[in-house]
């Protein structure tokens, strides 16, 4: 076996990846550092890939990398193995493995391995036509087959399939969501909101099938139609199913990490074995607003979590502090999201949910727990200062001002 030294050893090519060397160069000029990346491409952004990227025709994936196009390259000291699966972690030796038999190892250990596309234990994945959302290469195939499809079914009501339902439209392809929530975006949205999407996307020409989970996929040669437990059956010749994220922890699970949904690490960023870190979608980390264990699914997450982790592998030592958010934008909406908002028992809004500009302030026992901000990106660093000191309702509404906020629906947890 033939065993590379590295200061540095960086297991995943996403963006957690890019910006913990970003955090690494900022403290530590002139150590070495590794990126052991699965896919072939340099780290690159991926919310793109179900909006802007999927819409454009012929789209380069120059478009979606992170760093100028040989940027890697050029980095002295900086090493990126495109293609490389790490299939072993030998923790007391600070050492990741390849399938090809090659260890590369460290005096400092990153694991950003991201998640993998969950997929759905229902008969017909095999057909043609079925497809998940995770890679540019998904990106690619799914949007040249879309411009062919006659009607298309996304398979979960969260960020995939939304995003897909809204950037297809625009491109006047016909398509359904499909739910076993009664909702949209349950995971995300308390339930006013999420009627209030649902709606804004019928308008739109989006259909919707929720409230039965899918049986099967049926069809001959290729996908023909999504048969739902309750007996109803959407015709589709594509089939995109977006129903959450698997995190890739099982070569730390293996190494003897721990690991609950993600690889558990603390305030630093450091997983149970001293010296080995992780960062970005698979890391399950202290909420810094919350204070409970949370795995976080998103770009911003990422981005700064993985910088932070960077410059403590570096040598600092400072908690990850940053209250990140979830963005989307569908249609004429951007919207971004602070705290936690899903299980609200009250929900305040400041402006008139529609096109226009709107605040909804999210409180859970009494206390803000959220914000989500329609066309309100001139909020963002109010809202999230009031996320992280998560007022009262009553000291929310002194601040808002009687002639700011209307309380738009009261609704009761559970």
């Amino acid at each position: 076996m033939r065993t590379k030294n590295f200061d540095y050893v960086i297991v995943g090519g996403g963006l957690a990846a890019s910006s913990a060397v970003d955090g690494i160069r900022e403290v530590d000029a002139e150590g070495t550092i590794v990126v052991l990346g699965e896919e072939e491409d340099p780290p690159y952004h991926r919310p793109p890939l179900s909006k802007e990227y999927m819409q454009t025709a012929g789209a380069p994936r120059d478009l979606l990398s992170i760093k100028p196009v040989g940027w890697f390259e050029e980095q002295p000291g900086l090493t990126l193995v495109p293609s490389t699966v790490v299939d072993r972690l030998v923790a007391a030796r600070l050492t990741a493995i390849t399938e090809d038999g090659v260890a590369y190892q460290g005096s400092r250990v990153l694991l950003a391995t991201g998640g993998r596309a969950r997929v759905l234990p229902v008969p017909g994945l095999a057909l043609g036509g079925v497809h998940t959302l995770r890679t540019a290469g998904d990106a690619e195939v799914i949007r040249t087959a879309a411009r062919r499809a006659n009607h298309v079914a996304l398979v979960g009501a969260g960020f995939v399939g939304m995003e897909l339902a809204s950037t297809l439209r625009k491109v006047d392809v016909e398509a359904t969501v499909i739910d076993g929530q009664d909702r949209v975006w349950t995971s995300v949205f308390p339930p006013p909101v999420s009627h209030f999407l649902e709606r804004y996307f019928l308008e739109r020409g989006v259909g919707f099938a929720l409230g039965d989970d899918v049986e099967a996929l049926e069809g001959t040669d290729g996908v023909e139609r999504v048969v739902l437990t309750g007996g109803e059956r959407v015709a589709a010749d594509l089939v995109v199913i977006g129903v959450g994220l698997q995190p890739n922890d099982q070569v730390a699970r293996e190494a003897g990490l721990a690991v609950t949904d993600g690889i558990v690490v603390d305030a630093y960023g450091e997983t149970t074995a001293g010296n080995i870190y992780a960062a970005g979608d698979v890391a399950c980390h202290p909420d810094p607003v919350f204070g409970d264990l949370v795995r976080t699914e998103h770009w911003d997450h990422a981005r700064a979590q993985g910088r932070r982790v960077g410059r403590n592998m570096a040598g600092e030592r400072d908690a990850y502090d940053h209250v990140s958010y979830f963005f989307t934008h569908v249609f004429d909406l951007s919207i971004n999201v602070f705290g936690r908002t899903a299980m609200a028992d009250r929900t305040i809004v400041s402006g008139e949910l529609g096109s226009g500009r709107s605040v909804i302030y999210c409180v859970t026992e009494g206390r803000l727990s959220g914000t989500i901000l329609i066309n309100a990106n001139d909020a963002m660093d109010e809202c999230r200062d009031l996320v992280r000191d998560r007022p009262s309702t009553e000291q929310l509404l002194d601040r808002l001002g009687p002639e700011d906020a209307a309380e738009l629906m009261v609704t009761e947890a559970g």
